[in-house]
């Protein structure tokens, strides 16, 4: 096998990233890139809409589903279409439900669309399978002229195929890797993943919070704060915090759209085991303000602080 050599790229060899921080052209293309932008009104509102996502700090604010949906209201799009592959469609449907939420119309798309058979397509194909068709998938969207595509999860080759055909502006929200679930950033070793990141910004009481600091939350913002308490459905009808809400750890990944991410999330058990992988699992989904009580319930009784029980 002969040997791969890479092609000479400035960008390879640059440790500086001499382009922003001199304003250096390696590639002299500055000129015929302004070119693009002026001579496109729909480029330079992308661009304009884009920078709309990160200037003024907030760069790292918004997730991707919150930017597609922040990108959308710089644009003034309508409409949604969604790409998906028919075995998340599940991910697909729910992520319209987000759109909708929104105030988005949407159109969602199957790979399947077209109902074109293997055969058809590959003569070497026997018996009626019904082909993935990105190439439908993508004349259905032309159809339909949505102001906007969303991708999900095409297959490699498949989303080839849909980009060179699809004639409207899209944006990829996740691509298909059944063996990292669809996580293909993990595979760096240089990458660190939510877990890693969560464990470094612990502080030394890992993010335990005592009953008091609770208390004084609640007297001053409760309105700023979710409770989550973890134990059985029983004792928590017996005696819980006031303005908690009930669930099973199990119950958690089915139940996070009742919560609100922008608000400061305390998780509850009896003894702050159980909760512990409650504020691990939010903040892996985004939740940047968790906090485990200490000592649980059980503490939190134990030390006087008021509870209640719910009415029968």
């Amino acid at each position: 096998m002969n040997e791969t050599k890479p092609i000479l790229s400035p960008c390879r060899s640059c440790k500086k990233m001499v382009c922003r921080t001199h304003g250096r052209d390696c590639y002299n293309v500055r000129d015929d890139s302004k070119d693009v932008y002026l001579g496109s009104k729909e480029i330079l509102a992308n661009a304009k809409a884009a920078s709309a996502l990160v200037d003024n700090g907030r760069a790292g604010q918004l997730n991707r589903i919150e930017e597609i949906i922040e990108f959308c209201r710089e644009r003034l799009f309508q409409t949604v279409g969604v790409a998906y592959c028919f075995g998340i469609k599940n991910l697909a449907m729910e992520f319209c439900q987000i759109l909708e939420n929104a105030g988005f119309n949407t159109v969602p798309v199957s790979c399947t669309s077209g109902a074109v058979m293997e055969r058809e397509i590959d003569s070497q194909k026997q018996g009626d399978v019904v082909s993935c068709n990105p190439a439908g998938q993508a004349l259905v969207l032309n159809q339909k002229k949505p102001d906007f595509v969303v991708e999900m999860g095409l297959c490699l080759g498949h989303d080839v195929i849909f980009h060179e055909t699809l004639m409207l502006p899209f944006t990829v929200l996740m691509v298909k890797d059944r063996t990292v679930r669809h996580h293909p950033a993990s595979l760096f070793f240089g990458y660190e993943d939510l877990n890693t990141a969560f464990l470094k910004g612990l502080d030394d009481s890992f993010a335990m919070k005592s009953p008091q600091w609770l208390f004084e939350r609640l007297t001053e913002v409760p309105k700023l704060l979710t409770i989550i308490d973890f134990r059985s459905a029983e004792a928590f009808q017996k005696a819980h915090i006031q303005g908690s809400m009930n669930m099973l750890l199990k119950e958690l990944p089915n139940r996070l759209s009742e919560l609100d991410r922008h608000k400061a999330t305390i998780c509850v058990c009896n003894g702050s085991v159980q909760s512990a992988y409650g504020i691990m699992f939010l903040f892996s989904r985004g939740f940047g303000d968790v906090h485990n009580l200490s000592g649980g319930f059980s503490r939190w009784q134990r030390d006087g602080f008021p509870s209640e029980a719910s009415s029968q």
